[in-house]
């Protein structure tokens, strides 16, 4: 015998996937990777957000994700109150993103979005961080290439963890973010952080395109800061080297009183001078070391111990509607539609 009985409506379904997209003076190129991500979200069969990142874009950007939110019901957008950099725009999407996967790429098209579907099926089979790294990148000069490499052996040796070429192109789970979540540190590494989490990870490879459009605002600085970031934040390495430092002058010491003992009988030995002026060349030069890389943890300890917000947002736009529901979902919806009378459910 069926009843009726009130029922409130249900809060939204999350969507399954939530795309995070930092975007920084992107007004060029914007439109264009909008077009083939849309396509390749369609394409993976479920319901998707687009949550793009305005880092503080002093183009015409905003208007581009306006007119974009305007016509697609899946776009969001977070717009900083000035710019904080990629890092932190990565973060914030994540702090925003509702799906049960994140997949974060870039708006420049030098993250291929089709890709988006092999890191998917990675991730339907059970591993909860896919990760890319970087094969070969189209349009690089020789020279940015050679300092990206450094950078990241200098990482490698400070900390132990090997991120040569992987890009913040990747799918996490979304126990994974959660995790994230809870690392608020403001020097940010998100890809530091996110080997650091754990969980159950895997690597795709893949060749970066050429920008769409525009040039890249991601500076050389923004790369020395980046690095800086994954040299300090995951390990005391550096303040170890003062005993390999004082080790080396200290055997730099014995083998240069050694040879002037020999040479000494001869008449061939240093000056007093000379001998004054090594050791007190190598006493400095090891001072300054350790009191910059000392200053570098105090200073990063000062930041942190300031307690401010990473990130300011101005404005958020799209937040207040739920995602378009993917094809299954909306037929799954229309046949439960068909059940409902007026403000009521009947059960039968």
């Amino acid at each position: 015998m069926g009843r009726n009985r009130s029922q409130p409506d249900a809060a939204p379904r999350p969507p399954t996937f939530s795309f995070v997209v930092p975007v920084h003076n992107e007004q060029e190129g914007l439109r264009g990777f909008h077009e083939r991500l849309k396509a390749v979200a369609d394409s993976l069969g479920d319901s998707y957000e687009v949550i793009l990142v305005n880092d503080g874009s002093t183009d015409g950007t905003a208007e581009v994700i306006a007119a974009l939110a305007a016509l697609d019901p899946a776009v969001r957008a977070v717009s900083f109150a000035r710019n904080f950099g990629h890092q932190v725009a990565v973060t914030a999407g994540y702090d925003f993103a509702a799906g049960r996967a994140v997949i974060s790429l870039d708006a420049d098209c030098q993250h291929p979005p089709e890709l988006i579907p092999h890191m998917v099926a990675r991730w339907r089979e059970g591993y909860e961080v896919v990760r890319t790294v970087r094969r070969d990148t189209q349009g690089i000069s020789p020279l940015r290439r050679a300092v990206g490499r450094l950078a990241y052996r200098a990482i490698r040796l400070a900390s132990g963890a090997d991120l040569t070429d992987q890009a913040d192109f990747r799918l996490l789970d979304r126990k994974v973010v959660d995790a994230l979540k809870q690392h608020r540190e403001h020097a940010r590494f998100v890809r530091g952080l996110v080997h650091w989490v754990g969980f159950r990870q895997t690597s795709m490879a893949y060749t970066a395109e050429r920008r769409a459009a525009g040039r890249s605002s991601y500076s050389l600085r923004q790369l020395a800061a980046m690095s800086a970031a994954g040299v300090f934040n995951f390990s005391v390495r550096p303040l170890r080297l003062a005993y390999l430092l004082g080790g080396a002058l200290l055997a730099a010491a014995v083998v240069y009183a050694g040879a002037a003992l020999v040479l000494w009988p001869l008449g061939a030995a240093p000056s007093p001078w000379a001998n004054v002026t090594m050791a007190l060349a190598g006493l400095f030069g090891l001072q300054f070391v350790m009191l910059g890389v000392l200053g570098e943890y105090v200073g990063r300890t000062f930041e942190e111990a300031k307690g401010r917000p990473i990130y300011i947002v101005r404005d958020t736009l799209g937040f207040d509607r739920p995602a378009p529901p993917a094809a299954e979902e909306a037929e799954e919806a229309d046949g439960e539609a068909g059940d409902r009378d007026g403000d009521f459910i009947v059960y039968t």
